[in-house]
């Protein structure tokens, strides 16, 4: 009996040994993210501040595109952009609507170190200039825009410079109708409300091709009839409802 007792005693250690590893293997992990990590996902964090002081208190998106190449920073207030390493998560700004203290401004690089994800909650955890933050869950990715993402919603701009060299840092608004068919562009001065329609359509690699049949804004003021707008990135944010939009050299999203 003694020894039925005590092989009965080393099966169930082995049990509760077993069982540990068992749960260790299901418990989060976070490390150095890769591109496949966070590669069109959008991070939302409560509080900004650890990317600018300007974004304290103020719910702000990091979002990774192109591969991870590239990423957006959006809040209220406006846009950061720019290109990505990763060896802790290195964000160089080359363009940013953000006025002067509200935002990173280009030209900043903003090394958050540690930068790890969690693999199991979805969550990516950033360190800059004393401040660590966590993010929510990234629950949506950042995928190219359909018909239907499109239809009928009107998308701000605190920049229209991939629409038009003249409307750079202009608020501008772009709705599209007639399922996702046509267009359109607007924005406005101190002196006037100018006005682009036209048709759009999906071409390659998921852009967004807009051509302009009307227009009330002068030749110096935005686009004019038969122009085409090629937009190289079209991507919408299901989770946030914002289109992020690329001509090849600037990328904005929308706010």
């Amino acid at each position: 009996m003694q020894c039925l007792r005590h092989t009965l005693l080393c099966l169930g250690v082995l049990y509760l040994m077993g069982s540990a590893a068992l749960l260790g293997g299901c418990t989060s992990t976070s490390s150095q993210p890769t591109a496949d990590d966070v590669n069109n996902k959008a991070f939302t964090f409560a509080d900004g501040a650890v990317f600018h002081a300007g974004l304290a208190r103020t719910a702000t998106i990091l979002e990774f595109t192109n591969k991870a190449n590239t990423f957006i920073l959006t809040s209220q207030a406006g846009s950061a952009t720019g290109t990505v390493r990763f060896g802790s998560c290195i964000l160089t700004v080359t363009g940013s609507t953000y006025t002067t203290g509200a935002g990173p401004q280009a030209g900043e690089v903003i090394t958050l170190d540690p930068c790890d994800f969690d693999d199991t909650n979805r969550t990516l955890t950033v360190a800059h200039g004393g401040i660590t933050a966590t993010s929510q869950p990234a629950l949506a990715q950042v995928v190219t825009a359909t018909a239907a993402d499109l239809n009928n919603r009107s998308f701000l701009f605190s920049n229209g410079a991939v629409f038009h060299t003249a409307l750079t840092n202009l608020v501008t608004t772009l709705r599209f109708a007639d399922n996702a068919t046509t267009f359109t562009l607007s924005s406005t001065t101190n002196t006037a409300t100018n006005t682009a329609k036209g048709g759009h359509a999906f071409g390659d690699a998921g852009s967004c091709i807009l051509t302009v049949t009307s227009s009330d804004y002068s030749v110096s003021s935005g686009p004019q009839v038969g122009t085409v707008i090629s937009l190289t990135t079209c991507q919408f944010n299901s989770s946030t409802g914002f289109l992020i939009l690329s001509d090849g050299k600037t990328t904005i999203s929308s706010i």
